[in-house]
């Protein structure tokens, strides 16, 4: 267990890095002269005091104050409360659906060890068919889109983001245990599609999550580290398989995520309700609590950010369900950010991710490298990762420019993959396939890695945005199932060269759907994306 717990202190340890300065001295217990704020590196309040008084002067700005206490005189003394230290309310906020991200990628590098020790090792279970070890591997993506097709119907109407949080962690928890415990082959199946059922919950609810309660400034950065925790669960997921696996301990692989999941489950009774949902359930004095206890603003600012927050809802519309989704096709503003949302959910997974990576394995595994390259690719993708994230808010980059440099790589190394492979299979350049497949990963970390989830978070009107994003949670998982299980047909029948050529019509296909369709939101409240895309 020491292997995850670590691994979601290096994952803290991560985040810390991309926060403040006085943030980042509090977390890691570091002393300073006095309060906080009187250190050399100030609070991000105090950094964006003047910034926040003049958009504060600016009504057409107002909606980006909402989220930071503005200071009138930047040269009186702050309170000694822990915010005012520097301490982000947005931080617990952020770090519970991340949990809920990392889990999810746990499971994906539990499982794998999962099916290595049950294919080589005789457990209760006897020895395990192809198929049945296939069912052991993707139980838990059933189990997703089964989660991600419900929410459709269910999410948004009758439960809230949080709510939505404390369901996956329980669901997380039930699903542990209970594989843990299993004593026969279909309680396994049946408690992995539990398991994906958190995971279609937590995938559903942390991007919205983070999106709607995250500052403005904040909010790319936030919504991208949300990828990190996946990546770094993984690598997780890996290093606890390799700990317990030539014991045959599966049991303990499994086991090992019980700590985080009840960490996140504890979480979520010290965070607050979504506002923006608050807010569309007309339910104006909890949201504007919600806001006051994420922002520190007063009551006067957390009335103003609400009724900004509803401007373009009619919150006296009640929508059935198959109004909401007729709505959802039929409004030009909605069509299109759902051609936005999903296309770009689609062009992420079949331009082979899945597929390039499991090729990868095999190729690994081959050379004899197969745990230390899986753990050396995952903090590869980690660093990647956060390389976007510190780029995707700054004002010479942002989310366009990231996604087609990203889309743009991710050709050009499919392109080198089918070049290489024309020779033959036999007479391939293992070292040159494995640069090209480690530039293809980095490509996709810096660019549909983080960024799709973010805008996918980002671009929806709050009234259709909890069913649009599970319509595109659900295209995720859905065309992974399908590209993971048609890719060996394929390489079979196509060859290497024609399979990665035909991923890299689809990256080229995606930088043009980028170029011409995604808008650049860097910086922009939820409330003016909505009125970027109406506008556009």
């Amino acid at each position: 267990q020491g292997m995850a717990h670590g691994t979601l202190a290096l994952f803290i340890a991560v985040v810390c890095l991309c926060l403040p300065g006085p943030v980042q001295c509090f977390i890691l217990g570091i002393p300073s002269k006095g309060s906080m704020l009187r250190t050399r590196s100030p609070s991000l309040p105090t950094m964006l005091g003047n910034k926040m008084t003049k958009i504060r002067q600016n009504p057409s700005r107002r909606g980006l104050s909402c989220y930071m206490q503005v200071n009138p005189n930047e040269n009186e003394p702050q309170s000694a409360d822990p915010t005012a230290a520097g301490i982000p309310p947005w931080l617990l906020p952020f770090l519970v659906p991340a949990a809920g991200g990392a889990l999810f990628g746990y499971d994906i590098g539990a499982s794998s060890a999962l099916v290595r020790i049950l294919g080589e090792k005789q457990t209760l279970f006897g020895t395990l068919d192809p198929v049945q070890l296939g069912l052991v591997a993707s139980g838990s993506l059933f189990g997703a889109v089964a989660a991600s097709a419900a929410l459709i119907f269910i999410g948004d109407r009758y439960f809230g983001r949080k709510q939505e949080l404390v369901a996956s962690g329980v669901l997380y928890t039930l699903g542990t245990a209970l594989q843990a415990a299993s004593s026969s082959f279909g309680m396994l199946i049946g408690s992995r599609i539990l398991y994906g059922l958190g995971i279609g919950t937590a995938m559903h609810a942390a991007p919205l999550y983070i999106a709607e309660t995250a500052p403005s400034e904040l909010r790319g950065k936030l919504v991208s580290l949300k990828e990190a925790a996946i990546v770094l669960g993984i690598v997780a997921g890996y290093a606890t398989g390799a700990a317990f696996g030539d014991e045959g301990a599966w049991r303990n692989v499994l086991a090992a995520a019980l700590p985080i999941e009840a960490a996140m489950i504890l979480g979520t009774a010290f965070i607050p309700e979504s506002a923006r949902w608050l807010s569309l359930r007309g339910r104006t004095e909890e949201a504007e609590a919600a806001v006051r206890a994420l922002s520190k603003v007063s009551s006067e600012e957390a009335k103003i950010q609400v009724n900004s927050m509803t401007s373009m809802v009619d919150l006296k519309e009640k929508l059935s369900f198959q109004e909401s989704f007729s709505r959802l096709v039929s409004d030009a503003t909605n069509r299109k950010a759902l051609t936005i949302g999903v296309g770009l959910v689609l062009f992420q997974q079949l331009s082979g991710q899945p597929s390039v990576l499991y090729y990868a394995n095999r190729i690994f595994e081959r050379a004899g490298l197969g745990f230390e390259a899986a753990v050396g690719v995952g903090l590869f993708k980690a660093l990647m990762t956060l390389i976007s994230v510190n780029l995707v808010e700054d004002p010479k980059w942002g989310r366009r420019p990231l996604l087609l440099l990203g889309t743009s790589g991710m050709a050009v190394s499919l392109l080198a993959l089918a070049a290489l492979f024309s020779g033959g299979a036999d007479s391939v350049n293992q070292s040159a396939v494995i640069a090209s497949i480690v530039a293809y990963v980095g490509c996709y970390q810096i660019g549909f890695g983080p960024i799709t989830w973010l805008i996918l978070s980002e671009v929806f009107p709050l009234k259709i945005r909890a069913a649009a994003v599970s319509v595109g949670t659900l295209a995720n998982f859905g065309s992974n199932v399908l590209v993971t299980l048609a890719f060996e047909s394929e390489r079979q029948s196509l060859g290497e060269t024609l399979l990665f050529l035909q991923f890299a019509a689809i990256a080229v296909a995606a930088v043009a759907f980028e170029f011409k369709l995604v808008p650049e939101t860097r910086g922009l409240t939820l409330e003016q994306i909505e009125e970027k895309i109406r506008g556009d």
